[in-house]
């Protein structure tokens, strides 16, 4: 059943113009989350009959916005429910809000109008409209769980579905606006941190292997982003051509391979380089005590060494959960989408020293900074 096509401007049926909670991602662990700090699977949809948004006109793209918002709003019991912000209708603080958390992406953020994000309370899922194609359904969850997150992500496909006719093609499976993801349209992804491979100087080889897998290695922000603080975005390279069981079970066995890699890379640091790890952490401990400002490399350098000397059981108060929360809540991705550049990151790098060190205060009351 497709949705109202008429062209009336849809309506905010979100409650909140900012998210005041943490996403579970960061607010809960995962299995592996000492490694894989999230997971996300994502599916790339478009309408029948309409343009896809690189080349939509604006009465298409306002007639996508209300159709897909329309469609969230006709849920059936026990589906989830959303609530929908317009993106321009944002400032750059609650833009990054939304980019730090994963629930929409870089090149939304700066996008004109008739983008929207439908999130849902626990920040678990989110809805893209007007992306790169009309609907990006997505699923995040802690931890490596790339069944659990498919699975979301697929129901979410399943609701609205149900609403809009999807554009199909019999030979190629769903169009979508990049030839990668035609067939399936899905997009796994973990984000995961590998300072033990990068600190060993394995870490080249590492990624290597994995895109002889078939995946894909980005900064954690997706493709063209920053890389900073050993933090990466491992996804399939490509949808066409293969089921969604094929991409689950490959990108499975990267995610495995990395894992494993990561904790052997740990271990050895741990018994052969000692003292050089304790002069990193230490180093990093005077940083953060002495910095009045902190670029988003500097942030995440500091954070990455930090949580690496914790996992090896030294002091350094920044816990799986205190990493995670604070890589969503920083502004790190401030940088893309201020309108005034300059004032906004400086602004943004003489709050983050105190909002990290607070931080670990918060998380763990007995521990100062030497």
């Amino acid at each position: 059943m497709k949705a109202d096509t008429s062209g009336r401007t849809p309506p905010n049926v979100g409650s909140e113009r900012t998210l005041s909670v943490l996403p579970v991602w960061a607010g809960e662990t995962g299995w592996d989350s000492d490694v894989v700090l999230s997971t996300r699977a994502r599916l790339a949809r478009n309408l029948a009959g309409i343009a896809f948004p690189g080349r939509a006109a604006d009465s298409e793209l306002k007639q996508v916005a209300r159709q897909v918002i329309s469609a969230a709003k006709q849920r059936e019991k026990g589906q989830i429910g959303l609530r929908a912000v317009e993106i321009s209708g944002l400032d750059p603080a609650e833009k990054a809000v939304l980019v730090d958390s994963h629930l929409i992406s870089v090149p939304l953020a700066m996008a004109g109008p008739h983008r929207w994000a439908l999130v849902d309370d626990r920040q678990t899922v989110s809805v893209m409209v007007n992306e790169e194609d009309h609907l990006r359904l997505q699923a995040i969850l802690p931890g490596s769980q790339l069944d659990a997150a498919w699975s979301i992500a697929d129901l979410m496909d399943d609701q609205f579905g149900e609403q809009l006719e999807y554009a199909f093609d019999a030979r190629h499976g769903y169009l979508t606006s990049s030839l990668t993801n035609c067939g399936t349209g899905l997009r796994l992804s973990v984000m995961a941190h590998l300072p033990g491979l990068a600190a060993s100087g394995k870490l080249e080889g590492a990624l290597e292997a994995a895109r002889t897998l078939g995946s894909a290695v980005r900064g954690s922000f997706g493709e063209g982003s920053l890389i900073a603080g050993n933090v990466y975005q491992i996804s399939n390279a490509v949808s066409t051509g293969k089921t969604e069981r094929q991409l689950l079970t490959r990108l499975a066995a990267t995610v495995t391979l990395l894992v494993t890699d990561e904790k052997a890379a740990r271990e050895l640091l741990w018994r052969d380089e000692r003292l050089k790890i304790e002069g990193l952490v230490a180093a990093a401990q005077v940083s953060l005590k002495q910095a009045d400002k902190l670029t988003t490399a500097d942030s995440m350098e500091i954070l990455s060494t930090l949580r690496l000397g914790a996992v090896l059981g030294m002091a350094t108060g920044v816990t799986s959960r205190v990493f995670s929360e604070l890589l969503s809540s920083l502004h790190l991705g401030a940088q893309f989408v201020s309108g005034e550049k300059a004032q906004y990151t400086f602004y943004e790098e003489t709050r983050r020293p105190s909002l990290i060190r607070n931080k670990i205060r918060e998380q763990n009351p007995k521990y100062s900074l030497r």
